[in-house]
């Protein structure tokens, strides 16, 4: 209860001071725009779910105050066609993650138990939680950023398909050295992997990660392609230096 206290008074803390920047843009919109990425969690951002009939720019501009203030963190939609990632990312297809899973949760009005839900999501026991894919998606993304270099502001990338028809889509994309290395989250023992088969197969990826409630291992696609498999209490594991993987 403590700690959901603490999330409570944050977010109001948040809501209090956008009214700071009133200057630059409505508090209103900055406040309606926070929640809608709460609620979007997971999906590509749509700009007119933000509730009060503003533009698209007005909302670029309250999205890019909270990305400013590192309350929200974009993961871009890139081409992964080679490195860097960034080079070919296509701004109208984007996600957002807040910066905190509790945050979220409480901004989704969820906040009574915020460390059981996230305990029962790393145990496969947060049945009736509606969207736990979503969840599970964005704890794995904060994972990842913990364990980058704390030096500078980092991005996340994801991949989808883009061609009309398919629904292809791939979580999480990251590099090492030169390697495009995809990443499939999935929040339970299970799960299609359809997606990242297409992805690998169309760049040409040496290997790929299924982070889930699986425990360590490795399987091939079936095109003969690696998969390591990495719990999703272990994404550390990744970065470590003995079997380095990102």
């Amino acid at each position: 209860m403590e700690v959901d206290s603490v999330l409570s008074e944050l977010k109001q803390t948040y809501i209090d001071d956008f009214v700071k920047y009133k200057a630059k843009v409505n508090p209103v919109l900055l406040r309606q725009t926070l929640f809608s990425v709460a609620h979007q969690v997971g999906s590509k951002f749509v700009f007119s779910q933000v509730e009060g009939g503003y533009t698209t720019a007005q909302v670029k501009n309250a999205l890019e105050m909270l990305r400013d203030a590192g309350i929200i963190i974009p993961v871009w939609h890139t081409a992964a066609n080679g490195i860097p990632l960034g080079a070919e990312i296509n701004p109208k297809f984007v996600k957002y993650n807040l910066i905190d899973h509790g945050f979220l949760l409480n901004l989704l009005g969820i906040g009574d138990s915020t460390n059981s839900i996230v305990k029962e999501l790393l145990v496969d026991n947060a049945a009736d939680l509606v969207d736990k894919g979503s969840l599970t998606e964005m704890v794995a993304g904060l994972e990842l950023l913990k364990y980058m270099s704390p030096n500078e502001r980092h991005d996340l990338y994801y991949w989808q398909n883009l061609t009309r028809g398919t629904v292809s889509e791939v979580d999480y994309v990251l590099s090492r050295g030169i390697d495009i290395v995809p990443m499939e989250v999935k929040s339970g023992l299970r799960g299609s992997m359809a997606s990242l088969y297409v992805f690998m197969e169309k760049e040409h990826i040496k290997y790929a990660i299924r982070c889930s409630l699986e425990n360590f291992g490795e399987f091939v696609s079936p095109k003969g392609k690696k998969i390591l498999v990495n719990p999703l209490y272990a994404i550390s594991n990744l970065f470590s230096c003995g079997e380095r993987l990102l």
